[in-house]
């Protein structure tokens, strides 16, 4: 069972905060073209991220690339409460540009991945993110420029964190759990070997378990198959190729490894929504990087 307390968006930028009782898994079969900040107010969550499981206690602060698989699974027995934002590049890049101190992309790209902080940081990063909530619920006159200083402030609030800590790494521990360590050596396995044949047998039989432990742990952990992680991997490259070169989509479709160009705008499509080429007419020569 879940509660919402509040959900609230407006151009490129969307809030909301849901407590959910124990056993959720987040669904997760597609490849996003936002941001995501995760705070989490109270409990702990195991979170798949990229190809990596972090064990997230709370206050604990996540940021994630474009383009990267991510998935939470329960921690614990008790129930958890988490606010989520999503975020277009467009959405903050003009404000930015003003200072030229920070860029998304590249902040995204340094500092992906867990943040845990103290319980005076934690309230401090909160603060941030329910002005934003409360901003949007009551769109009084200048809610849009409050909204933005606010979600810089909290990008800065980070960063400094970041830079303070700089030579002793922040992260969230991973998940010391023997079955994650393996959907982790699985997932770094296929991020490697993704252009190869690759099947849910051959990864298996690399890592010595069998198919159906793997199958099993991975869907447990990662929220969907070896098969489908392959593929989105695939498609991940896909999207940079379709727009840093000029490979056609048959080139595309052998280097990644797809047996045919059929299956290839199938897959892509399913996890993107639209087909290659229109990907690369729709993106091509715009904001969109491809992560």
């Amino acid at each position: 069972m879940s509660q919402i307390l509040y959900q609230e968006k407006m151009d490129g930028i969307s809030i909301d905060r849901i407590c959910r009782e124990p056993g959720f898994t987040m669904p997760s079969k597609h490849l996003h073209n936002e941001y995501e900040i995760y705070f989490l107010v109270e409990g702990e969550r195991y979170y798949f991220i990229g190809s990596q499981t972090y064990h997230v206690k709370k206050g604990g602060l996540v940021f994630i690339d474009r383009g990267l698989v991510h998935q939470t699974s329960q921690a614990g027995n008790e129930s958890h409460d988490r606010i989520l934002i999503g975020l277009e590049d467009t959405a903050l890049a003009p404000f930015f540009a003003l200072t030229g101190e920070l860029s998304l992309s590249r902040f995204f790209e340094e500092h992906c991945g867990v943040l845990p902080l103290s319980e005076e940081d934690a309230r401090t990063a909160l603060g941030y993110l329910e002005r934003i909530a409360a901003e949007l619920q009551k769109r009084e006159g200048g809610y849009r420029l409050l909204v933005l200083s606010s979600l810089a402030a909290l990008f800065f609030f980070a960063q400094r964190l970041f830079l303070k800590n700089k030579g002793n790494p922040l992260s969230a521990p991973l998940s010391a759990s023997p079955k994650h360590r393996k959907v982790d050596e699985a997932a770094a396995y296929i991020t490697e070997h993704y252009q190869e044949p690759l099947s849910l047998e051959s990864v298996a039989k690399h890592l010595f378990v069998s198919k159906c432990y793997l199958s099993r742990i991975f869907k447990e952990a990662a929220g969907l198959t070896v098969v489908e992680y392959i593929n989105l991997c695939r498609v991940r490259q896909a999207r940079r190729l379709l727009l840093e070169t000029s490979m056609s989509i048959t080139e595309l479709a052998e280097c990644l490894g797809f047996e045919s160009i059929t299956y290839f705008e199938r897959v892509f499509k399913k996890y993107t929504l639209v087909s290659p080429l229109k990907y690369r007419k729709t993106y091509s020569g715009s904001l969109e990087p491809v992560s």
